[in-house]
């Protein structure tokens, strides 16, 4: 087809519900601080409010994945929408802890419905000829609303007089926009509705760049755990800076390097991007505990644009590991498998993490989650120089029931997309 303006306002419609998922993902990043201040909250409680994020998500990818294929992109678009509104809504009123996981869990849920969908949008809604630029879109959608996240929020509670609820507001709003731009998204055609049910998760019968590619992600979404989930209580405490709209800049800077990152790692082999993901991650994590100890922000800088980098290249090395490792017709059940695997580390890193800054203090916290991401990130080099090209014919083999039936359901695939 042409690149019409109707295709072409149905790529910005899906590219703008991408920027908000990721923007409701990071919403309560800079806020955590404050709930911790004033609600008398530990570190191991905000953490968990974290964690309740990834935790719904999985849930709703085993149950609800293939929810578009019933009702459509579209269907699916507005539904997660509008879930992401109720979560967002949830933490404007929350006025206790129990509303904050509530709200956090909805925004997981809303995540996993409209994410997917979005992107097969923007795929569909791109020229028949020329370069493939659905990545390159999902990306830079994903990085905008992932710096927007951490911009209001940072402003916010910096500048505002009601620093808990001022940013869930401006959430609001850009979820409003984002429904009306998704309600003129294309109907699909009539026709009798598909029957929703759960599909099985899947590994490849040649398992060496399944686990490989699994191991990256785990990796990165490790990584992703400490930064999200203590990264602005540790600028705040550790690095002793007081300012949350500078803080939210520097893990802003993070979120820029994730996605230029992504754009440039598409011309490197899987395997090297694993194996200089590892070396940036582990870099990252000593620029973190040594910004710690010496209290600098220079230091925290560096760590945020090193850390974002070393996310990007062992995410995307890892999902073209991944995905290269399974025949086309089980690809997402075989990628939804490795999602799954990821997801359920960053709660437990989250968990943890939290626990131990609790106990004994976001230094040994964060020692111990380095410690963590350098197993993963290491095991994902090893077993990456094993044989991780894979015969054409590939076939899964079931290990449990219920899947998503798409394996771009993932928020962190999206900001990496561009790159597999």
């Amino acid at each position: 087809m042409a690149f019409t303006w109707a295709a072409r306002g149905s790529r910005w419609a899906a590219a703008s519900a991408v920027a908000l998922a990721l923007w409701a993902s990071a919403a309560p990043t800079l806020v955590y601080p404050v709930y911790a201040a004033q609600w008398h909250l530990t570190t191991a409680v905000t953490t968990t409010v974290f964690a309740a994020y990834p935790v719904a998500l999985i849930a709703t990818l085993l149950l609800l994945g293939g929810l578009a294929e019933s009702v459509g992109n579209r269907g699916a678009i507005l539904a997660g929408l509008g879930v992401l509104g109720l979560g967002a809504l949830t933490f404007l009123l929350a006025p206790n802890l129990a509303l904050l996981l509530v709200g956090r869990a909805l925004m997981g849920v809303g995540v996993g419905l409209g994410l997917g969908p979005a992107t097969s949008v923007i795929a569909a809604s791109g020229p028949d000829e020329g370069r493939d630029r659905t990545g390159a879109v999902t990306a830079g959608a994903s990085a905008v609303g992932l710096i927007t996240a951490l911009l209001v929020g940072g402003a916010t509670v910096q500048f505002t007089a009601n620093p808990l609820h001022a940013g869930y507001g401006v959430l609001l709003a850009g979820v409003v926009v984002a429904v009306v731009a998704a309600w003129y998204l294309p109907r699909p055609a009539r026709r009798a509705p598909a029957r929703w049910r759960p599909r099985p998760l899947a590994a490849p019968r040649h398992r060496l760049p399944f686990v490989a590619g699994a191991l990256g992600v785990s990796a990165a979404y490790a990584l992703g755990a400490i930064f999200l989930g203590i990264g602005a209580q540790f600028a705040r405490d550790t690095v002793r800076s007081d300012d949350a709209f500078v803080n939210g800049v520097v893990l802003a800077l993070s979120a820029a390097a994730i996605g230029v990152t992504a754009l440039l790692a598409g011309r490197l082999r899987a395997s090297t991007a694993v194996r200089l993901g590892a070396g940036a991650a582990l870099a990252a994590q000593g620029l973190m505990l040594v910004a710690g100890t010496t209290h600098s922000m220079p230091l925290l800088i560096a760590y945020s644009l090193v850390g974002g980098a070393g996310y990007s290249l062992l995410f995307s090395g890892g999902v073209t590991l991944v995905t290269r490792s399974a025949s086309p017709a089980h690809r997402a059940a075989t990628t939804s498998s490795a999602y799954l695997v990821a997801y359920l580390v960053q709660a437990v890193v989250a968990v943890s993490v939290g626990r131990l800054a609790t106990g004994l203090g976001l230094q040994v916290a964060l020692a111990a989650g380095s410690a963590t991401v350098a197993a993963l990130a290491l095991a994902a080099v090893l077993t990456a120089r094993g044989r991780t090209v894979v015969p054409d014919a590939v076939r899964p083999a079931a290990v449990t029931p219920a899947a998503p039936s798409t394996p771009t359901d993932s928020p962190s695939y999206h900001l990496m997309r561009a790159s597999s």
